[in-house]
């Protein structure tokens, strides 16, 4: 089971899945485990064809979590059961896992964001709370580094949001406020984030692992200049291993 998640998160998140290697093992399955978890409640409304039905599955999710935080049993469902014992490990914060899900309920709404900050909102409850879990994951108090989740959610989210425009398009929905922003107005925002992140200075090294893939987001950002959606491997791994060596996001 546990190869299984490490090869699906590999798999549909394998920016956080090579930042994870950097972690100690118990760590690092537990970061698998939050990666997986995330993963499956971003599909339960992004594999459905009605917004009902897709709250009916991230229903099941609340209900599902919240029966394993109360002392119940897990559900038959492999990242269940893996997070019920992660669970075990470290006190994960329920409340950020429910604001989590109740953030992809925003994803069933056709109507494009009201405003720009109203979109960062989303961004913190959904790349920001990731963040958050991971930090925990990794034995690292969350809240000391509020800050800095909070900018790096606008960063990763932000990029991760420009690569999945025609996805979005393709739904009939609208990533953009509905205020008249442009994709580079978004980018700019993205960038700046970041550019405060680094600012910050050198985070500790042993939170790299729960935050590490963010120095990623500024390459995406110039492919996305150049019209790709993907930065090649080889260079993200380089990034990587160069940012976990000079503690810089």
């Amino acid at each position: 089971m546990e190869q299984d998640l490490d090869a699906l998160v590999r798999r549909v998140d394998e920016d956080r899945w090579l930042a994870s290697r950097f972690a100690p093992e118990d760590a690092r399955r537990r970061l698998v485990v939050l990666y997986a978890l995330n993963y499956e409640i971003a599909h339960a409304v992004e594999s459905v064809r009605t917004p009902a039905l897709g709250d009916i599955r991230l229903a099941w999710w609340r209900e599902a979590l919240g029966e394993i935080h109360e002392g119940g049993p897990a559900r038959s469902h492999p990242v269940l059961q893996r997070y019920a014992l992660a669970l075990q490990q470290t006190p994960f914060p329920l409340h950020r896992v429910e604001a989590l899900i109740a953030a992809r309920a925003r994803d069933l709404e056709p109507a494009p964001f009201a405003s720009a900050a109203q979109r960062e909102v989303y961004l913190d409850a959904t790349a920001g709370n990731v963040m958050r879990l991971a930090l925990a994951a990794c034995g690292a108090d969350a809240g000391a580094h509020e800050d800095l989740v909070r900018e790096a959610a606008l960063a990763w989210g932000g990029a991760g949001l420009l690569r999945a425009e025609p996805a979005w398009r393709a739904r009939g929905r609208r990533m953009l406020a509905a205020e008249g922003e442009t994709l580079m107005a978004l980018s700019d925002r993205a960038r700046a984030a970041h550019n405060a992140l680094r600012a910050m200075g050198k985070p500790p090294a042993h939170i790299f692992p729960a935050l590490g893939y963010v120095t990623l987001a500024p390459a995406y950002l110039k492919a996305l200049e150049r019209d790709r959606r993907d930065a090649p491997l080889l260079m993200r791994q380089a990034k990587l291993i160069a940012a976990a060596a000079t503690g810089r996001l």
